[in-house]
């Protein structure tokens, strides 16, 4: 899977700031009057059009280099999502639907490999791909636009300011992609190419959660998961990013197969990693160590604790906070607001990326609902806990 949402927001920004200068200096090399006057209104409604279009087919175009690489190397295509738009593969056909999330908004391809054999090199593959895809695009958009000659209509002049737009932006994405960097807790493309070529801890970090998060984000329950390549990078003594990110998915594939000890075990070693991420990534973290805290140890001090650490940011999963103030509230025996916070975490959860722990989420939250809405029993006292 790609998804890299704070690096993407970054490259949008960039994106569109060099787009406006493309688009500038092609109306004053053209003696466009809209660059003279600003009078123009009908050209301006257009390039407020265009220039939009024209990123949303630059990033739509290097999704689909993944997309396309990823089969390839037999990878198995789920969805592909570009700004306001997602195309899913159901019962073997291709379905549009609109994107909904924000967190998906900047661009994102699901494809899953097929089988675990030679997963370095295919993974390799398939980051590539998206660069890839954008330098063919930036040489065609560019290319074409060389080869054709000036348009003496408006509407001619302002095709060829998307088309020269979308090709820039597509080159500038395929340089900002393939720049080997760590951004925002995220790796780019070029790191991703990089940290697999080499090989070692990095390489297979990598490739662990990498695994671990497309069947999750596909509908696989943690529970299901292949524990293997997660076990065996835990087990590895170097100290990497995607180090804290394989004892989550170790922790979730223990909490929905009932291991409590074991998950207790694995959300600690997340715990210790969790204060070198991005300040805007922890959140979710110490929202997950307030649920766990209050939902299956039983420890109220610790999971209030952990929850006024949860910083609100826009990465945090809106299920999140709800279900930690659910478990909470049940822990202290106020099932009015458990299950308030449980019916709003309910409803949220469906938007939740990582559709695979949303069943378990969504089992414990129906059974505090259960909990908070059934009838006392004369003589006997209410007793909150954990399914």
């Amino acid at each position: 899977m790609k998804n890299i949402r704070k690096y993407a927001l970054l490259a949008l920004k960039l994106l569109l700031v060099v787009g406006s200068i493309l688009v500038g200096r092609y109306l004053r090399h053209a003696g466009h009057p809209a660059a003279a006057t600003g009078h123009s209104w009908l050209a301006t409604s257009v390039l407020l059009v265009l220039v939009p279009l024209g990123f949303l087919v630059a990033v739509g175009l290097h999704e689909l280099g993944h997309a396309l690489m990823g089969q390839r190397q037999g990878f198995r295509f789920h969805w592909l999502t570009v700004g306001p738009f997602t195309w899913k593969m159901r019962d073997d056909r291709l379905r549009f639907e609109w994107n909904k999330s924000l967190n998906t908004a900047g661009g994102m391809v699901l494809s899953t490999p097929v089988g675990e054999h030679n997963l370095r090199r295919r993974y390799m593959a398939f980051a590539a791909g998206g660069p890839l895809g954008s330098v063919v695009w930036a040489g065609l958009a560019l290319g074409t636009y060389a080869l054709l000659p000036a348009p003496a209509a408006e509407m001619g002049r302002l095709l060829q300011v998307a088309l020269v737009t979308s090709g820039g932006l597509s080159a500038l994405l395929a340089v900002l992609t393939l720049v080997p960097l760590h951004l925002g807790g995220f790796y780019s493309d070029g790191a991703r190419v990089l940290n697999l070529w080499r090989g070692g801890a990095a390489g297979e970090l990598e490739i662990a959660v990498t695994s671990a998060m497309a069947c999750t984000v596909n509908g696989m329950r943690p529970r299901e998961l292949s524990l293997t390549l997660l076990e065996a990078a835990a087990a590895r003594p170097e100290e990497l990013p995607f180090k804290l990110y394989v004892h989550y998915y170790l922790y979730l594939a223990a909490l929905d197969a009932g291991q409590t000890a074991q998950a207790a075990h694995h959300l600690a070693e997340y715990r210790e990693r969790l204060a070198r991420t991005p300040a805007g990534l922890q959140g979710s973290g110490w929202l997950e160590l307030a649920f766990f805290a209050a939902a299956y140890q039983h420890d109220l001090p610790a999971a209030r604790a952990f929850l006024a650490q949860a910083r609100p940011s826009s990465l945090i999963p809106a299920d999140a906070r709800p279900r930690a103030e659910a478990a909470l509230a049940r822990l202290a025996g106020d099932a009015d607001q458990a299950c308030a916070h449980a019916q709003e975490a309910l409803r949220e959860l469906p938007r939740n990326l990582d559709q695979g722990s949303a069943h378990f989420y969504a089992e414990w939250l129906a059974d505090t609902v259960r909990w908070a809405t059934a009838p006392p029993v004369a003589g006997l006292p209410a007793v909150a806990g954990a399914i």
